[in-house]
């Protein structure tokens, strides 16, 4: 077939095509272990028809459809979706579309969506989804037995469901594209305008972590019930072929099971049948099917109180996807910032009832009749726990707190430092400095320095009295300065014992007002002694 996408015919072909082919491998995917059971065990009565009607079933429950059925040991409708395979098929969907978008080529070579693009994806989506749908109900058809029916609108509505959203997936993956030396990258989430790409991806990593919680979880009660799974599993005695489909059926269950723990962990409470619950306050269990996988359901009992901090694991990667979301939008305007943070805990609230909601259902009439997670206990403590994780978040991040918190550290800092630099003496006046001396030879303060220059001046003055007798005697102490002429100053500069005073006393260079007194007293008793 060519591939020219420059007919309308051609994206509906290819659509129909990938249908086909996606049902034929999901169809193996059921039949092939159906009919090795049927083949290894021996004791059953159970013909290759028969096996092939029971895969056709599941495949039906696999896709979220239900069945009828009137075993006599189960009689009524089973609604319970394993969602490994559910997994399995959306992944079978997603690779075709993938497929169908690449071989449609709706970006040029410059990165741009070419012309008609999206009418294109569109008619080969719709065609999928379509035959898909169609070819899933025809499949029921075939399945119908004495004992089960598949439900024929059931299987179709949920058919198409898969079909839309793995088709779409794939679709999407198909336009994502690494960049070269002479061609731009395309990046899925960056074609939606901002900040809905940024609100994406936030939710994304927040719904991973989530489900990444509820599997932690599971696998630590997993390890802790190895020993009774080992004696169930024994008990059954499958056998090869048939411990293998057994295995295959527990791996199937095993997401479901992880999304009952992550609504444990979440607050809410989780049925495994009539009059049963498993919460964070206890477990009341019941009778349950001959599966190994289920012993590592908690036996019954009161948990104590602690249990509820493990409330704080689910809370880490709401936390985590809004510290992304802000750190995303941190440059858009303040418009689009609102609209991102009041979007993110709704959607994040939306994507986790959605799960918890398929991941409910029933098995038979009888006991088994209502399993999965009760839906009214856990919207008030998701709700609780995404909106006060959000809203830390942006209180810390989105306000002025940290800026705040910064400027009053520095801020404390910097007056601790100054308190401490006063304690040390060092809050010295501005343009002074402190003397310096030896270690051994104390420095004087400038009251001790002028007190020696007074003694200087003293010693001088008993030396003239006793070399002139005849000199008079100064009246007071303060006269000679009152009597000092402007030429003192000169003839004191010629006095080398007002000089050696001067020399010898530290305390001339850093108290000018001593070593002027003790300089104009010497001047004094020269003048007198030469006249």
């Amino acid at each position: 077939m060519s591939s020219n996408v420059g007919s309308i015919s051609t994206p509906l072909v290819r659509g129909a095509l990938g249908a086909l082919g996606s049902l034929g491998m999901a169809l193996a995917v059921v039949v092939v272990p159906a009919l090795a059971a049927q083949v290894a065990g021996t004791a059953s009565t159970a013909t290759s028809l028969d096996a092939i009607i029971i895969a056709l079933n599941i495949l039906v429950l696999g896709h979220g459809g239900g069945i009828m059925l009137s075993t006599g040991v189960i009689d009524g409708a089973v609604t319970l979706t394993p969602f490994g395979l559910l997994l399995i098929l959306l992944l079978l969907s997603g690779a075709a579309m993938r497929r169908v978008g690449r071989a449609l080529r709706p970006v040029r070579d410059d990165g741009v969506l070419r012309v008609g693009a999206l009418r294109d994806v569109g008619a080969a989506l719709a065609m999928y989804a379509s035959v898909y749908a169609v070819g899933l109900a025809v499949l029921a058809g075939v399945g119908r037995s004495v004992d089960t029916a598949p439900m024929l609108t059931s299987a179709a509505v949920s058919g198409a469901m898969v079909a839309v959203i793995g088709g779409l997936t794939g679709l999407l993956l198909s336009l994502r594209r690494e960049p070269t030396a002479t061609v731009p990258g395309v990046r899925v989430l960056d074609l939606l305008p901002a900040p809905y790409g940024d609100i994406a991806r936030a939710v994304l990593l927040a719904v991973s972590g989530l489900l990444g919680s509820g599997v932690l979880a599971l696998l630590v009660l997993l390890a802790t019930t190895v020993p009774d799974q080992a004696a169930l599993f024994d008990a059954l005695a499958p056998g090869i072929v048939g411990g293998i489909v057994l295995t295959l059926v527990q791996l199937a269950l095993l997401p479901l099971l992880a999304l009952w723990a992550l609504v444990v962990l979440l607050g809410g409470t989780v049925g495994v049948g009539t009059g049963t619950a498993i919460s964070l306050d206890g477990a009341q269990t019941g009778v349950l099917p001959a599966l190994p996988v289920l012993s590592a359901l908690p036996a019954p009992g009161d948990f104590p109180s602690w249990t509820w901090a493990l409330m704080i694991v689910p809370a880490l990667p709401v936390a985590l996807g809004a510290v992304r979301l802000v750190r995303d939008v941190s440059g858009l305007g303040l418009r689009d910032r609102i609209t991102a943070w009041i979007a993110y805990p709704l959607v994040v609230i939306g994507a986790v009832l959605l799960l918890a909601g398929l991941s409910t259902g029933g098995i038979g009439d009888g006991r088994l009749v209502h399993l999965g997670p009760q839906m009214s206990t856990l919207a008030g403590p998701l709700a609780a726990i995404v909106a006060l994780a959000t809203a830390l978040v942006l209180g810390v991040l989105a306000t002025g707190l940290i800026p705040w918190t910064r400027r009053a550290r520095a801020a404390l800092r910097e007056r601790i430092e100054a308190a401490e630099r006063t304690e040390r003496g060092e809050t010295a006046a501005p343009g002074r400095t402190a003397p310096r001396g030896n270690a051994d030879d104390p420095i004087p303060t400038a009251g001790a320095a002028g007190a020696a220059g007074a003694d200087g001046a003293d010693e001088v003055d008993e030396a003239d009295r006793a070399e002139d007798p005849a000199a008079p005697q100064p009246e007071a102490a303060s006269a000679p300065e009152a009597e000092t002429e402007p030429g003192d100053d000169a003839e004191a500069g010629d006095d080398p014992e007002a000089e050696s005073l001067e020399a010898e006393s530290p305390a001339a260079v850093a108290e000018p007002s001593g070593a002027a007194a003790a300089t104009r007293r010497s001047s004094w008793f020269s003048r007198r002694r030469g006249r």
